[in-house]
């Protein structure tokens, strides 16, 4: 159930709503309150029709005049459910916002992967059209927060977070996965077109100075694998080779991007 204040709150400008009119300066007044006192419970379709329901209910036994004036009141308290809902869609945008970005980085995060990369593998199959997905890792990055602290650790990951973010498409997705790891998707892509983007990356990574003020070096590792487009593929399978090709990359000496070569078409099939 809601809490008390936010019910009494929405039940207060209701009434108002309806009982002055239908005035704009209620709504705004409304707008404003009702969203500082917004929180994840209070947006479910169930418990906000239910919060209406119970302040309609005394709303309308506080007024009990005849059927004509009852039925203004209702048509009024139905607009302003309708307005307030424009509210909480808004509010939900942000809130689904907030939840799929990384907060140090502004990057989407591990909550956004799964929704992300589905969708991809659904156009690319639908399309019939390639898909490449890339694990990057930071090399050594352990060592950049011992020795340099935390603090410096965040700077990196920002600024090699800028970095591939300014290196890719607009239809190229990136996300946080964890710690100094990426995951980049690159869609219409195949997995030899998709060197040139990994190996910008990489190299831009490698020859920035991450640290403007401390004299080291940053670089990557990258690993890549690609669907074709036909057949079927997981996304689990699809990290899993990607991570694979990374620490591939991390065996052959580290700042390199590795390649795995995808499934055959039969065997994705299976």
């Amino acid at each position: 159930m809601a809490s008390e204040a936010f019910y009494n709150t929405y039940k207060n400008y209701l009434e108002r709503y309806v009982c002055e009119g239908g005035t704009e300066g209620v709504l705004v007044e409304a707008y404003q309150d009702l969203t500082h006192s917004l929180d994840e419970k209070h947006v479910q379709a169930a418990n906000i029709l239910d919060i209406h329901t119970r302040a309609l209910r005394e709303v309308m036994g506080i007024r009990r005049d005849s059927d004509p004036v009852q039925w203004i009141y209702i048509d009024r308290a139905t607009e302003f459910l309708a307005q307030i809902l424009v509210v909480i869609d808004s509010f939900l945008l942000q809130l689904k916002d907030r939840i799929e970005h990384d907060p140090l980085t502004g990057l989407y995060n591990r909550l956004a992967l799964y929704p992300l990369l589905n969708q991809l593998l659904r156009e690319a199959q639908r399309k019939e059209k390639p898909l490449v997905v890339a694990m990057l890792d930071l090399d050594d990055f352990k060592v950049i927060n011992d020795r340099f602290g935390h603090h410096a650790g965040d700077q990196v990951l920002c600024a090699a977070a800028g970095i591939i973010k300014k290196a890719l498409r607009a239809a190229d997705k990136v996300v946080r996965y964890g710690g100094e790891e990426f995951i980049i998707m690159l869609p219409d892509t195949s997995l030899n077109r998709s060197q040139i983007a990994l190996e910008r990356i990489r190299s831009q990574i490698a020859g920035q100075r991450l640290l403007p003020e401390m004299d080291v070096v940053v670089t990557a590792s990258i690993g890549a694998t690609e669907y074709s487009g036909r057949g079927t593929a997981s996304v689990n399978d699809l990290i899993a080779q990607a991570d694979r090709a990374m620490y591939k990359a991390k065996k052959e000496g580290k700042n390199m991007v590795a390649c795995v070569e995808p499934e055959s078409p039969g065997k994705q099939e299976e």
